[in-house]
């Protein structure tokens, strides 16, 4: 057994158990499941985090709503906001749904597939029929209104989102504070993967003063370059010791999709500085993946192929524990690539996701979940028996289990609700 097996939990310390359950979860491995209430689920993953293991993390979109809607969302009211502003361009777009609509046998009136919508208008463009012209209008309106969904403002609007990240980041920072002092720094560094195009963790971190390398040089114009993940500052605050230490905690940040404060300049891939709205020199290309079918030809040009090769790299180091939220498993490239890590017993899944069972038969996260029952797959999602039923597994409540404690004290630390078979 590696050193990542975990134990599912039989019976709670008393402290966990006093408390009344309201939000109910399934831990599960393979055939094996628990039902936990909210206190023994976030026991259980402070377990897992004051392990010595190379940790990463895979968050995704469903992690920022509601300040960032889903895609479904923001193209239902594009619709409903294109029939009273430009009737023109409403009657392009609904002709269009109503073709891929049949063709996919949906209802148009219902259908809300951005992704096969901008693939299948992209070969249509592609292949410079008649109509290409009027295709790439209605694409670029498509790819506008997906943009401008993301383009928000952080610490106003949306400070709940933003403090569910910051707890995310914090629960994961502490963690590997407490090991270092524990004499047991192997694996100081976080992995943070990510498909949003959002600002959330760059926020998160930075508010929290946390030092991170997101693949771009320090600076007036900074540039991608893979060099810059395998590069970390020195803690000169504690030169007077026997040797140099390096910061800690330290984040490595992968946007595997690209960023909304990215752009193609002169060539290069740069981040524009601080937020796009002020950042008006910088007049190239927006870098990022689109949301198509077709992303994973996308991803094979740099900067992403880059991100990929220290995605597949990272989750082959022994002793990796990957925890995904926000993340249905749709994005078969990513996926593909989990699954070909779960045949290494040195590598450990743990997804957060809405409950399996409770999804349409066919559904990325229940494909993904079928498939994925071996010994170090975990996954924890509501119960059937939640006071809500067939809800998601909200961010804010991942946050929660990963967030550090207010008080004192190693309790949260125990490791006593681990998942595995026992005999550690």
């Amino acid at each position: 057994m590696s050193d990542n097996a975990m134990n599912i939990p039989n019976d709670a310390p008393s402290d966990v158990q006093e408390e009344s359950p309201t939000s109910l979860f399934i831990l599960q491995r393979g055939a094996t499941r628990r039902e936990v209430n909210a206190s023994e689920a976030r026991h259980f993953v402070q377990g897992i985090l004051s392990r010595s293991i190379n940790l990463a993390t895979l968050i995704g979109s469903g992690a920022s709503t509601p300040a960032i809607p889903l895609m479904g969302e923001t193209f239902r009211n594009m619709r409903a906001d294109l029939k009273l502003k430009d009737p023109e361009l409403s009657t392009l777009l609904e002709s269009r749904i109503t073709k891929i609509a049949r063709r996919d046998n949906e209802d148009p009136a219902k259908y809300s597939n951005i992704e096969n919508l901008l693939s299948w208008l992209s070969q249509r463009i592609e292949g410079s029929l008649d109509s290409a012209d009027e295709d790439k209008r209605v694409s670029d309106a498509v790819r506008k209104a997906f943009l401008e969904s993301v383009d928000i403002k952080y610490n106003t609007e949306h400070s709940d989102v933003l403090d569910s990240y910051r707890r995310f980041v914090q629960g994961l920072g502490i963690s590997r504070q407490i090991l270092a002092r524990g004499g047991q720094a192997a694996f100081d560094v976080v992995n943070l993967f990510t498909t949003n195009y959002d600002l959330f963790h760059e926020m998160a971190l930075e508010s929290s003063d946390y030092a991170y390398v997101d693949g771009f040089s320090n600076a007036l114009m900074p540039t991608f370059s893979p060099r810059e993940y395998h590069r970390r500052p020195i803690d000169l605050d504690e030169r007077f010791r026997d040797h140099y230490e390096p910061v800690n905690p330290f984040f490595r940040l992968y946007k595997m999709h690209g960023s909304i404060n990215w752009r193609v300049y002169d060539g290069n891939v740069v981040r524009a500085p601080k937020f796009p709205d002020i950042a008006d020199e910088y007049q190239g290309d927006k870098q990022l993946i689109a949301p198509m079918t077709s992303k994973y030809a996308l991803t094979q040009g740099t900067p992403y192929s880059d991100m990929f090769r220290e995605f597949v790299n990272i989750l082959a180091v022994p002793n990796t524990v990957l925890l995904t939220c926000g993340f249905s498993f749709a994005d078969s490239h990513i996926s593909n690539l989990i699954r070909q890590a779960l045949a290494s017993p040195d590598f450990t899944l743990l997804a957060f996701v809405g409950n399996p069972a409770e999804t349409d038969i066919g559904s990325p996260t229940r494909d993904f979940f079928d498939r994925a029952g071996g010994a170090n797959a975990y996954f924890v999602y509501p119960s059937e028996r939640d006071p809500k039923p067939k809800r998601p597994l909200y961010f804010s409540e991942f946050a929660d289990f990963i967030g550090p404690e207010i008080t004192f004290g190693d309790d949260a630390a125990s490791g006593s609700l681990g998942l595995g078979d026992g005999n550690e």
